[in-house]
């Protein structure tokens, strides 16, 4: 019954939402306001009965009714509540559900009012999305298909899901993801009817800002799972869904900085169109990536024709927006004129240059394995040191662009000044720096210290500044709220850099076997294994060890755990680590239980990761600043 009344919504909500994409364009060429009106009600009615199919998915899931294939694939009884709620968006068929259910919610709010020459046009992008999405969960890949066989227990979930971060992970980058829809909408909106204004550019900024945030947030919480749940003791690996996941928030973070140039001084029109396209496809060719099966990650789907659906639906979208941008691209001339090498918005385009060098170079990366095995037969993977080797010159750029361009004036910059303005904190920075290298002799470190101690103090020096002229103007925290935003967002960035440049560096590694009782020295450290247990429970079989950790006089004790679960579970993956971290703000101490040896010793191994708690509080940090940024209008009123 349940399944019959979600698989029915879904598709009146697909055939709801077809009609008010025919009538927004009945609205467009008839320049008629009653019709988009309606096309609304229509889009509304869509969203309403796409809620009853995803509350019915979401109860089949809760109550674990086996007679849904979908159900099947991803709960079983030993399930918690938590992780069978997940699960919705665990397979794919949820997932595109509850992408499509968040997309007809934003297209449906995004009504720009106040812009009514846009509004037509770019109700028709987001609803011709929508409706694709639609089309996808209602003929191709439902998660309604019911099965007549008497089902007991289902397949469960992935293991290396149930995580409370992955549980977040997934909703988080798609609340990102999704969200670049709007502001592509508005942008291909403004194209179409050929309105070269920064009106698009000021009504898109809250969902630019909302994207941006939560495309961090994503980012931030996938590495914190794979640094718990993986057991290889880092964080990032350049994972191909790990880079589909990145290159959007490069550019977004691109387009932030571009978009401000375009609203201040009128420049980078054309430029603006681009950038905010070019997120919104690599946000596409992302969740074509995942779900293609052209890729092997623990992240992705399983292989599935659903990507040739998505190649028809990207080449069409890129055939139309270019269609459109060459035709109407002499509509957004920028008004002035970028004069001086040394202003703010040239600082803005080589900061933009350098975000897309870096995102090319994750690109090439990712598709090279999808390429060679096209070419030659033979997938060849590109490691990290690739990424790290190519992207490390354009990280160091970029913080020498953070630390010069928040103080250069508009229009006719003078360099000058600024560096005036910056020897203090360069000259504390080197003297930093060198103390620093002076013990570690790292020409890397050395640079990597020297401009991120030069920006963070520039911010505090200027934002002391600003206290002391607060006495004189209590108006300044408003007059400067965005600035004040984006210091917060730079400070978490070099404080993430920092942390992700001192934990690589610094780390140590090490493989050691004990026996009950058994001691040994590694490092500074003494590892004992104090005893180790085996446990069953209903899913799985658990093997787990006590192991005191002694530095100096500080003893920390860690109970790492290997499951062998007694099913195969979603995606045959049945063995899971759960690794054991003491975390300080200084390092932290990451033990593994690798497995057990014939004689009844056991492996292990330790890593020693130095200061990678700044990586967590700069990606903390500026996530606020982030979430800050979303209310700038209503304390600004701007």
């Amino acid at each position: 019954m349940i399944n019959s009344i979600g698989d029915i919504s879904l598709f009146i909500s697909f055939i709801l939402a077809g009609f008010s994409l025919f009538i927004f364009i009945c609205s467009y060429i008839n320049k008629s306001d009653i019709l988009v009106n309606v096309a609304q009600r229509f889009l509304f009615s869509s969203f309403f009965s796409l809620t009853v199919s995803i509350l019915c998915l979401f109860v089949l899931l809760i109550v674990k009714d086996y007679s849904n294939l979908y159900v099947v694939k991803n709960v079983s009884n030993d399930l918690s509540p938590l992780f069978s709620a997940t699960s919705l968006w665990a397979g794919q068929a949820g997932s595109l559900l509850l992408w499509a259910w968040i997309l007809s919610l934003y297209v449906l709010i995004s009504v720009p009012k106040s812009l009514k020459k846009i509004m037509p046009a770019s109700k028709i992008a987001g609803a011709f999305v929508l409706v694709f999405f639609l089309y996808l969960i209602s003929f191709i890949e439902s998660p309604f298909k019911t099965t007549s066989q008497q089902i007991t227990n289902g397949r469960g979930l992935n293991p290396i899901l149930q995580n409370i971060y992955m549980s977040i992970h997934p909703l988080s980058l798609y609340l990102g993801y999704i969200s670049l829809t709007i502001p592509f909408s508005f942008g291909l909106g403004a194209l179409i009817s050929k309105d070269g204004s920064s009106d698009w550019i000021k009504i898109s900024k809250k969902w630019t800002y909302f994207s941006w945030t939560f495309l961090s947030i994503g980012l931030l919480l996938g590495s914190r799972w794979a640094y718990l749940e993986l057991g290889w003791g880092g964080y990032w690996a350049w994972d191909p869904v790990e880079n589909v996941a990145l290159m959007p928030w490069l550019l977004l973070t691109a387009f932030l900085h571009s978009s401000y140039a375009q609203e201040e001084k009128n420049v980078l029109k054309r430029w603006n169109l681009l950038l905010i396209f070019l997120a919104f496809f690599l946000s596409i060719f992302g969740t074509f990536i995942t779900r293609s099966g052209l890729i092997s990650s623990v992240h992705s789907f399983a292989q599935s024709s659903i990507g040739d659906y998505f190649i028809i639906f990207i080449i069409f979208i890129l055939i139309f927006s270019l269609l459109f941008y060459f035709k109407n691209k002499n509509s957004f001339y920028s008004v002035a004129e970028i004069k001086t090498l040394s202003s703010k918005e040239n600082f803005f385009v080589i900061n933009n240059i350098l975000f897309l060098v870096i995102t090319i170079t994750v690109l090439l990366g990712t598709v090279f394995p999808i390429i060679s095995e096209f070419i030659t037969g033979e997938k060849i993977l590109v490691g990290p040191s690739f990424y790290n080797i190519v992207n490390f010159p354009n990280i160091l750029l970029l913080l020498l662009l953070m630390s010069i361009a928040p103080f250069l004036p508009w229009r006719d910059g003078k360099i000058k000044p600024v560096l005036k303005y910056l020897s203090v904190p360069f000259v504390v920075a080197i003297i930093f720096a060198m103390i620093f290298y002076s013990f570690f002799k790292s020409y890397q470190l050395f640079l990597v210290n020297l401009l991120c101690i030069t920006v963070l103090i520039s911010l505090v020096k200027e934002f002391a500044k600003d206290l002391i002229l607060m006495k004189k103007n209590k108006n300044i925290l408003t007059l400067k709220y965005r600035r004040y935003c984006s210091f917060i967002v730079h400070v978490g960035i070099v404080l993430l850099i920092m942390g992700v440049s001192f934990s690589s560096y610094f780390e140590e590694k090490y493989d050691l076997t004990l026996a009950n009782n058994q001691s040994k020295n590694i490092g500074t450290l003494n590892v004992k294994l104090l005893n180790t247990y085996k446990k069953e429970t209903d899913s799985k079989f658990i093997l787990g060890a006590n192991v005191l950790i002694k530095n100096g006089n500080k003893e920390y004790e860690l109970n790492p755990e290997q499951n062998l679960y007694k099913y195969e579970g979603n995606r045959e993956i049945n063995k899971e680590t759960e690794v054991s971290i003491h975390s300080t703000f200084f390092r932290d101490y990451y033990l593994i239980l690798v497995d057990e040896n014939m004689d009844g010793a056991f492996n292990f191994k330790i890593y020693i990761n130095p200061l990678v708690s700044l990586l967590w509080i700069g990606s903390f940090i500026s996530i606020i600043g982030g979430f800050l940024s979303m209310f700038r209008g209503k304390i600004t009123n701007d």
